[in-house]
């Protein structure tokens, strides 16, 4: 028979790990963007200045370019986009005085694809 090895084995002491989570911190942007209002008022801009792209730019029809903005880039009703359009009826003058590339409009807004 072999004889048995018993070797010695102390168990590390367990503690508490405590809090693992380290804290949010605010992103520091320039622009700064603190109340649902001006969420709002930037997402309308931008949603009207996508609204010009469709329409001026890649010269799609009015229909069309609603149901592109409300079902895969801003996905909400038409009828909002409708109601917002109307509101940013100065905006929307703008960009058609200043007839905006997809260059200049890749500057003002560089999150979206302007090609």
């Amino acid at each position: 028979m072999q004889e048995k090895i018993v070797i010695p084995f102390t168990c590390p002491k367990i503690e508490k790990a405590g809090n693992r989570r380290g804290t949010r911190k605010a992103v520091s942007l320039d622009v700064a963007i603190t109340s649902r209002r001006d969420r709002l008022k930037k997402r309308n801009r931008l949603l009207t200045a996508r609204y010009y792209y469709w329409t001026e730019v890649k010269r799609r029809r009015f229909d069309d370019v609603l149901r592109i903005l409300s079902d895969n880039e801003f996905f909400v009703e038409e009828r909002t986009i409708s109601n917002t359009l109307v509101e940013q009826d100065d905006f929307y003058n703008e960009l058609l005085q200043s007839k905006l590339s997809s260059r200049k409009l890749k500057a003002m807004f560089p999150g979206f694809d302007w090609r």
